[in-house]
Formats: C-alpha cells, sequence, structure tokens
C-alpha cells in the first residue's frame, strides 16, 4: 500500500453498532479501504492482510479497552464455498494476524475458530436488513468450547453491513452459554435509510 492510501485507511477504530453488542470498526467500507478490502478479499492481494489486520487490532483495543482480561477473538464462520473460491479463511486469517499485532503490543489475545457453519445461506449482496436476518438465522452452531471459558470473547469480521452475521455469531454463542463481550471489524458500511 503507498503512503498516500496507508494515510487514507489510517486507523479511527469507533463504536459504530449497539446491538447486539457494542461493534467496532475503524473506517468505513468506501473509497481506499473498500478498494483494499475487496482486493484482499476477492483478488487475493495476500500483501494487504498486514494492514487490514493492523485495522481490526485497532478495532479491538476500542471494544476491549484497558481489561486486562485474557482476550479470545472468535471469526465469524466462512463457508466451504467462499474457502474454495479464496483459496483461504480469510476472515480466520485476518483474525490471526490481528491477535499477533495485538500479542506484540503486550496484549494476551487468542483465536478460536469457535464458530461453524450449520446451513447454507443465500448470497448476502443485495440484501436489505430483514432478509439478511432471516437468511442467516439459525446459519451458525457453536463448534468447539475448547479455550472459551473465563475469556472475553470478541467476535470478528471484515465487514458490518447490516449487523446480521454478527447478530448470529452473538446468537450461536451466547446460546452456549458463552456470551460475547463485543465485536470488532475492519470497516462499516453506514446505515441507509430505505
Amino acid at each position: 500500500m503507498c503512503a498516500t492510501c496507508s494515510a487514507a485507511v489510517a486507523p479511527r477504530p469507533r463504536v459504530v453498532r449497539t446491538s447486539p453488542v457494542d461493534v467496532a470498526a475503524s473506517g468505513e467500507h468506501a473509497g481506499v479501504l473498500r478498494l483494499a478490502i475487496v482486493a484482499w478479499k476477492e483478488e487475493g492481494r495476500t500483501s494487504l492482510l498486514r494492514p487490514l489486520a493492523h485495522l481490526l487490532a485497532a478495532s479491538v483495543a476500542e471494544v476491549v479497552g484497558d481489561s486486562s482480561a485474557p482476550v479470545v477473538l472468535v471469526p465469524v464462520p466462512t463457508s466451504r464455498r467462499s474457502r474454495m473460491v479464496r483459496g483461504a479463511d480469510v476472515v480466520d486469517l485476518l483474525a490471526r494476524e490481528a491477535a499477533r499485532l495485538l500479542r506484540c503490543a503486550g496484549a494476551d489475545v487468542t483465536v478460536r475458530q469457535a464458530l461453524r457453519v450449520a446451513r447454507r445461506t443465500a448470497d448476502q449482496s443485495g440484501l436489505g436488513a430483514r432478509e439478511r436476518a432471516r437468511n442467516l438465522a439459525g446459519a451458525f452452531a457453536v463448534r468447539s468450547e475448547a479455550g472459551l471459558a473465563d475469556r472475553a470473547l470478541v467476535v470478528v469480521d471484515d465487514i458490518v453491513t447490516t449487523g446480521a452475521t454478527i447478530g448470529e455469531a452473538v446468537r450461536a454463542l451466547t446460546a452456549a452459554g458463552h456470551r460475547p463481550i463485543a465485536a470488532a471489524t475492519v470497516a462499516h458500511r453506514p446505515r441507509q435509510s430505505r
């Protein structure tokens, strides 16, 4: 990423949603940041992983604050089809790099792929908030509870649009007795009135 683009995507973490938990993002899914996310996620530009993970780490720090409790990042699960198309579970890679950066800063952070896709869903693009929520209802289940007890859980994803994906992740974890304290993303799409 060139110096001009790096400056355009400098982390500016803030809480952008408050339901079902506080959700922080480090920027708006527009302009240079949108192009960087698309290039990384859809075009295989792996060199963008570290700058995007830096943004995710800033969002995690925003919602965790000065807590000294051990933190577990729980990536939103990726479908088998998306993994095959992209060649990797990109959200898991993003979470792992963000955790590494946070550990370098002295935080006690790990990553657990605690969620799995429980059923197929339709493509979310083009769906409104209600349709996304219906599409994702019951889509995730807890894969493993190992390492989740007595930890501050933070659900992570690359982008929050309507909050339906994060809401489903929080629902699945809470149903298993592990209520996340927050969620963190790289970017957010501002809410649009319809």
